[in-house]
């Protein structure tokens, strides 16, 4: 047997094993790039931002859901502002109502705070009857908006011993109009609200009257949702 089969190969193998490692970066690189691509984007739902002018929430969309959570934010700010000082409150109005609607929306501005009195509205659900919630409203366009609201009133220097002492409300339902315009949400009309009296555990009303399902129907519907969430 020759030496030279015994000859060493190290200085052959090592451009071979070069290439070899090139081109299994390259395939990995490729691999990578190509799963990239075809992982789908992760969606994201984009929400609005609000913003307030003057005291009022601004910036929801324009859909009946926007709508919804504009009417919902407006009730609670007018009733909110009795206690604010006249320009202040003027300026409440002006930002919510549509041109020409400026005395439907004074029904829902609360009195006037002394120090001594409480006065809070909280709107609790929120329904757009016979809508698509998210579909573009065109401009102009109005939505009827229907929202569970809970009120509450009292005084906080009554006597214990006052039979008139404590906390006052009950629940009702306020039906507004809401009109699309220059990309706010406008309040045109408020109607009386109309008291909802709930239901003790036999599902009669307080009053001895047959229970009214009705609300809690479109309080469970589909249409029905908490302002403010998406």
């Amino acid at each position: 047997m020759s030496r030279a089969e015994f000859k060493p190969t190290t200085g052959r193998r090592m451009p071979m094993v070069a290439a070899v490692l090139v081109v299994v970066a390259l395939a990995g690189v490729a691999v990578f790039a190509a799963g990239r691509a075809s992982t789908p984007e992760r969606q994201v739902t984009a929400r609005y931002v609000e913003r307030v002018q003057a005291g009022v929430p601004v910036g929801f969309p324009g859909t009946p859901r926007g709508g919804g959570d504009a009417a919902a934010a407006y009730t609670q700010t007018l009733a909110s502002a009795g206690g604010r000082p006249a320009t202040s409150r003027q300026a409440m109005v002006d930002l919510i109502a549509a041109e020409g609607s400026a005395a439907a929306v004074q029904p829902l501005v609360g009195p006037a705070g002394d120090g001594e009195a409480i006065s809070q509205t909280v709107v609790a659900r929120v329904w757009a009857p016979d809508a698509d919630l998210d579909a573009v409203v065109p401009e102009d366009r109005e939505v009827s908006v229907r929202m569970l609201v809970c009120t509450l009133s009292g005084a906080t220097t009554s006597s214990p011993a006052d039979p008139s002492a404590g906390l006052a409300g009950g629940w009702y339902v306020q039906s507004v109009t809401v009109r699309w315009s220059q990309g706010r949400w406008r309040l045109v009309t408020a109607e009386r609200p109309v008291p909802v009296p709930p239901p003790d555990q036999r599902g009669a009303r307080r009053d001895g009257g047959p229970p009214d399902m009705q609300p809690l129907v479109d309080l469970l519907s589909a249409q029905s949702w908490a302002p403010g969430t998406v």
